[in-house]
């Protein structure tokens, strides 16, 4: 493809075994209503070694109206992938997001406006969850939550708790983000390890550096998910992952008590919906209990390794951040 000029925005997907996806992400971003001249698309292969490259070939055969640039990442895991599409970039912006997501047309464009109206470093746009095969038993808010944010602004909120972005649409300004530094490579998902949290670390980062972030619910984005991960099994291996990572951001940031929720009344909570579950044959309310102590188990335990290893984390927070006058007004 010809070099074009220097686009607005750079969209950056790390890929790792989902070739199809890549493609069907790609013909999404041919409909958005931000003219193509003004974006590229930087693939990112993070697949295993070897000779044969599927991402590359099915992204080779395929035609666009804009600039599609396909890396190769050696490192496993999806910040590694992440962060060698953003020092890649070319545009003023990077929006990130993931092979199996379905944008809507307004999507870059919603964003794009947000960060310009709003002169904020980040603007995170609404990811909504769908189960397109059913689930394999009834979700409590707390196990879709594992899956992404459930609750949403009606309106332009900062992105403090209760709000929270998703890794999967996310836009920010390229040049802040190499100043303070890119995804932390211990966190988030890396091959079979279900780590997380590496976008939650890197904007709690940014903020606590006086960098805002703002979530625009008008950039819509839609992110399905499979009864294989709605099991007992998944949300076992997700929360000793969440667990881990929340433990290991202590080390860069100052943890909101809201997002860590591992002292004793969380284990005696957690504690009562197994029991209650269990007895009752709530499956849901069983799994989310059992999946709580898992989480909890895992948080300590890495703290406590951490620790050995003479790891020092940030002081903790005393409360939750004030809803704040919102900076862009």
């Amino acid at each position: 493809m010809s070099d074009p000029e220097t686009p607005l925005v750079s969209v950056v997907v790390s890929a790792r075994g989902n070739t199809q996806r890549v493609r069907n992400l790609l013909d999404a971003l041919a409909k958005q209503t931000l003219p193509a001249a003004q974006m590229e698309a930087v693939i990112v292969d993070n697949d295993l070694p070897g000779p044969i490259r599927p991402i590359a070939d099915a992204v080779r055969d395929g035609t666009w109206p804009f600039a599609v640039r396909v890396l190769y990442e050696p490192t496993p895991g999806l910040s590694a992938g992440r962060n060698r599409g953003i020092c890649a970039a070319r545009g003023r912006y990077v929006a990130i997001t993931d092979p199996d997501i379905t944008p809507e047309t307004g999507w870059l464009q919603a964003l794009i406006t947000a960060i310009e109206e709003e002169k904020v470093f980040a603007v995170g746009g609404r990811t909504d969850v769908t189960y397109p095969g059913g689930q394999v038993a009834a979700l409590t808010k707390a196990l879709r939550e594992c899956h992404g944010a459930v609750d949403w602004p009606e309106g332009r909120e900062l992105a403090v708790w209760p709000y929270w972005v998703t890794g999967c649409n996310l836009l920010f300004r390229r040049d802040i983000a190499l100043e303070i530094g890119l995804f932390r490579t211990d966190l988030g998902r890396r091959g079979r390890w279900m780590g997380d949290c590496e976008d939650l670390e890197f904007v709690d980062r940014a903020r606590q550096a006086g960098h805002h972030t703002l979530i625009e619910p008008t950039a819509l984005a839609s992110h399905p998910v499979y009864r294989p991960e709605t099991t007992l099994r998944y949300f076992l291996r997700q929360g000793t992952g969440h667990g881990v990572c929340v433990a290991r951001m202590h080390l860069s940031v100052t943890v909101e008590p809201a997002a860590i929720q591992a002292d004793r009344e969380a284990v005696h909570a957690a504690a009562i919906n197994l029991a209650a579950g269990w007895t009752f044959l709530d499956r849901s309310r069983a799994v989310e209990g059992a999946r709580d102590l898992v989480r909890i188990g895992a948080y300590h335990l890495e703290r406590g390794r951490l620790r050995l290893l003479g790891r020092r984390p940030i002081a903790l927070a005393q409360h939750a951040p004030t809803k704040e006058p919102l900076a862009w007004k």
